[in-house]
């Protein structure tokens, strides 16, 4: 290798030392300097020593390094050819390719060293030989511009054109480098530097002898002559440069279209190694890249295709037997399905029998799934109605509720809530303790049973449901709405909501603690009430999916009125102009609650002139006669009209007669529950007849149906503490409080009454 290398390379760079830059010294000197004959010998002769130290010391210096690589090369020859080559031989042999990389600019620089070392040389010596002449510090300045450049970009370009051949011998070839380990040398610098080293050439020789000119030291007989000689020597580097450049494009371009042209011939086992810095050596890696993803590619495909039908064959068995695997799954699943769907069904059932409410049932659920060759529907919203007794009276009592969650998960909340609520009913029917409560409070303890359940899913499991009860014989409905859709009244054809604020969040929200109240509505006869889940206004509107091309979901919370009043409140008419208008994307659950009444709520006109007698008696002031007739008139018609007994009951209560007024308070109030203000009446009759525990139920009633109702609620208060249960009495007088801080004038009023009342009291 040294002995291919060293030599030619040598001739070749100082051929070229020798062919330009020194012919453009020695002319410049010949035109400016002036010495006699003995002075220009002896100036020659210096200038001859010095060059021949400058290629001496460049030969000697060349001849080491190239030593030194072929002894590197040399050594790990023979160490891969004794199977000696190991990791650190593979490293030796990366760090002799990388140093081939940098060796061009290594002889760049070293030229440049040299010329500087040179020049100086003879500008350093001129003054021991009375040589100096003040204009030799211009040549010397003009001689670091003009040289140097040139020979840079020589030296470079012939050394890495000297050095390509190595990159392609075995040894060296299949070391992997990066492309950040190599020095970057592109053509955009490459081409800059050539025409700057080209360009300062003629305008330094310009500048010089422009500057002699002036200086009187121009040495020019024949200008023409001149002319030609600056041409002459000027066209050999313009050639020279050109050539070296067009011909590293020209190897660049070769080495490119060769590996291109071997994949054009599916030859993917082509490898694109850089033999220089510049951007054909950088395009390589990005070959190899490509060749690397094109070969791995032709090999996966090469063997898909050998083996193409035996991998069609396995991997439809693969897919058959994951469809098995699913069909069995989904048979599980569907087997799981059906078994909620059993267990649901009782849960779910319309058990009303009545003569004056009629419940009807819709349910539509989303989820559809196949069972043995049956079709069924899971879901969480759940419809349930039962019959209850309480305090003797006859009630029906309806529950339509949506829980949260797709398909098992809602399944799951509604067979809870099912549960749950079918244990209420029972226990209601077997428990003399349950019989016997007030509607109100069946139904906040039936609510507050129902949460506490949910509440220990500890928010995982959320049911919305309208729970309510009707009692038969006044058509009276108590109900409670936790974040379910409003109740529907259906009256004289008109659709209108029974509500207009949310009153509690759904069954399980945590922070749900205390403040149930009970909302009531008075139904007359023919009117219907229907409730239904958020199915019924999620719809998926047709009109609006024409208009735009995105799916619009129902946000008029309004629309389900006109639905129902097109529907005439009849379930199925309702859910066919639902389908009508949009597509329902929810479990759709609906109850019809209608009101039918009796025929015993008439006045006769007997009973009205009776009435109409006694309230003249009491304007005059004759109340004992007012109750002689008014008692005649129930005598003789046991089944009247009830307002007698309201009437009697007022006449008693200012004769402080206590025990008779509660007697025809309580035969009023029984078909009268909606009059909150006699309620009142009521229970502060029992006070004064010394029937604590009765006031206190009738007060607390009231406390359910209107918490705000002031004087009711410090008439609870007043109850408590004559029972000498003091801490219910704080309990009802905080819970005031801090559910209406903004009635503090009407609190500070009813706690001084309170302390007149009660002295000991600490309030």
């Amino acid at each position: 290798m040294f002995k291919t290398i060293f030599l030619p390379l040598t001739i070749r760079l100082e051929a070229f030392t020798h062919l330009v830059p020194v012919p453009f010294a020695i002319y410049m000197a010949s035109i400016t300097q002036e010495y006699s004959a003995s002075e220009w010998l002896l100036f020659l002769f210096i200038c001859v020593t010095s060059g021949s130290l400058m290629v001496l010391g460049g030969c000697f210096w060349r001849y080491l390094v190239l030593k030194k690589i072929s002894i590197q090369f040399e050594s790990l020859q023979s160490e891969k050819k004794t199977d000696s080559y190991t990791i650190g031989s593979n490293q030796k042999a990366k760090e002799l390719k990388l140093f081939l990389y940098r060796y061009p600019f290594y002889e760049g620089f070293i030229i440049i060293l040299r010329w500087f070392v040179g020049v100086g040389l003879i500008f350093f010596v001129t003054p021991f030989f009375d040589l100096y002449r003040p204009t030799l510090w211009t040549t010397f300045i003009l001689y670091m511009i003009m040289i140097p450049p040139i020979s840079f970009v020589a030296y470079y370009f012939i050394s890495e054109n000297a050095f390509r051949n190595l990159f392609k011998l075995p040894l060296i070839r299949p070391i992997a480098i990066e492309p950040n380990e190599i020095p970057k040398f592109d053509y955009f610098k490459r081409i800059l530097i050539s025409f700057f080293a080209l360009a300062a050439l003629p305008v330094t020789v310009l500048g010089y002898m422009l500057i002699s000119s002036a200086n009187g030291n121009l040495n020019v007989a024949n200008p023409s002559l001149q002319v030609v000689i600056i041409g002459i020597i000027f066209i050999f580097p313009l050639v020279f440069v050109a050539y070296l450049v067009a011909k590293a494009v020209r190897q660049g371009l070769s080495e490119t279209s060769h590996i291109l042209d071997e994949l054009s011939k599916g030859n993917f086992s082509v490898v694109s190694m850089p033999s220089s810095g510049d951007d054909f050596g950088q395009q390589s890696f990005h070959l190899n890249r490509v060749i690397q993803q094109l070969n791995t590619m032709y090999t996966e495909i090469f063997t898909l295709n050998v083996g193409l039908e035996s991998k069609v064959k396995e991997r439809t068995l693969e897919l058959e037997n994951s469809l098995e695997e699913v069909k069995k799954l989904k048979f599980q699943q569907d087997g799981d399905y059906f078994l909620t769907h059993l267990l649901l069904k009782p849960l779910g059932k319309n058990q009303v029998k009545s003569e004056v409410v009629s419940i009807d049932f819709f349910l539509k659920q989303k989820k559809k799934f196949e069972f043995k060759g049956k079709e069924y529907e899971i879901g969480g919203d759940l419809n349930i109605a039962h019959n209850v007794i309480l305090q003797g009276k006859n009630f029906s009592v309806f529950v339509n509720s949506d829980a949260m969650g797709k398909s098992m998960q809602g399944a799951g909340g509604a067979l809870v809530l099912g549960a749950v609520f079918q244990s209420i009913i029972e226990r209601t029917n077997l428990s003399s303790n349950t019989y016997n409560q007030s509607p109100e409070r069946w139904l906040k303890n039936a609510f507050i049973e129902m949460h506490k359940i949910f509440e220990g899913f500890d928010g995982s499991m959320l049911v919305s449901l309208v729970i309510g009860l009707i009692e038969e014989e006044t058509g009276f409905l108590y109900f409670i709405n936790a974040e379910h859709p409003w109740l529907i009244l259906y009256r004289d054809e008109k659709a209108s909501f029974l509500e207009n604020e949310l009153s509690y969040r759904k069954l399980g929200t945590k922070g749900l603690n205390s403040g149930i109240f009970i909302k009531t509505f008075r139904l007359y006869p023919g009117d219907t009430i229907i409730s239904g889940s958020d199915g019924r206004d999620d719809i998926l509107l047709f009109s609006e999916q024409k208009e735009s091309a995105q799916r619009q979901i129902n946000q008029d919370e309004n629309l389900i009125l006109s639905y129902v009043e097109q529907g005439k409140g009849d379930l199925n008419s309702i859910f066919e102009v639902l389908t009508q208008n949009g597509e329902i994307t929810d479990d759709l659950s609906l109850i019809r609650v209608y009101y039918k009444g009796n025929g015993n709520q008439n006045f006769n006109e007997t009973v009205s002139k009776s009435y109409q007698t006694a309230k003249k008696h009491v304007e005059l002031g004759n109340i004992d006669a007012a109750i002689e007739s008014l008692q005649k008139q129930i005598l003789s018609q046991p089944v009247t009209n009830k307002r007698f007994h309201k009437l009697l009951a007022k006449l008693h209560f200012k004769r402080k007669e206590y025990s008779e007024a509660i007697e025809h308070a309580q035969v009023y109030l029984e078909s009268h529950p909606y009059d909150i203000g006699f309620m009142e009446l009521g229970s502060i009759l029992l006070r004064k007849a010394g029937k604590i525990n009765e006031a206190i139920e009738i007060a607390e009633r009231i406390r359910l149906r209107e918490p705000k109702a002031v004087k009711n609620t410090f008439h609870l208060i007043r109850l408590y503490l004559e029972k000498e249960n003091a801490q219910r009495a704080k309990e009802l007088l905080a819970e005031w409080e801090n559910l209406y801080p903004e009635e503090k004038e009407r609190t500070k009023k009813w706690k001084q009454i309170l302390r007149l009342k009660f002295p000991n009291l600490l309030i």
